[in-house]
């Protein structure tokens, strides 16, 4: 099972909570709700994943971490992991190589959800200061 829901009242963070057993499917059923989620603010939405009840993946983990690291959106910020196993690790070096984004939207792993809030806000302040300088420059 997937649970997703706001993170927080600003509608700035989007959680997603995974219990074992998950699956892929459960997964991409999700797809819609975040888009809506997406739509209801113009805001930078960082999100969080927090794997520490659903630890292990599905069969088939390359093919669909590829293909869920591919997805962005110009709103998107970063992705912070909670609960990461070596594997996890891996497949978010792998994909931060094969897929390079800006350093601001690079997946994060964090100890705990007060890690994860406090590296949220610490890459909206870096957030704040490059518009800031784009801002300036124009």
């Amino acid at each position: 099972m997937i649970e997703l829901d706001w993170d927080d009242s600003d509608k700035t963070i989007i959680g997603y909570t995974f219990h074992d057993p998950w699956t892929w499917d459960e997964y991409y059923a999700t797809n819609p709700k975040r888009d809506a989620m997406f739509s209801e603010t113009d805001q930078v939405i960082d999100i969080i994943l927090d794997f520490r009840k659903g630890q292990h993946l599905p069969p088939k983990a390359m093919t669909h971490m590829l293909k869920v690291g591919t997805w962005d959106s110009p709103q998107r910020g970063v992705v912070i992991i909670l609960g990461v196993h070596s594997m996890l690790e891996l497949l978010a070096n792998i994909l931060n190589s094969l897929y390079p984004q800006t350093n601001l939207k690079t997946p994060r792993p964090a100890k705990d959800l007060d890690h994860a809030h406090r590296l949220i806000q610490e890459i909206k302040g870096k957030r704040i200061k490059a518009q800031s300088i784009r801002s300036q420059q124009e």
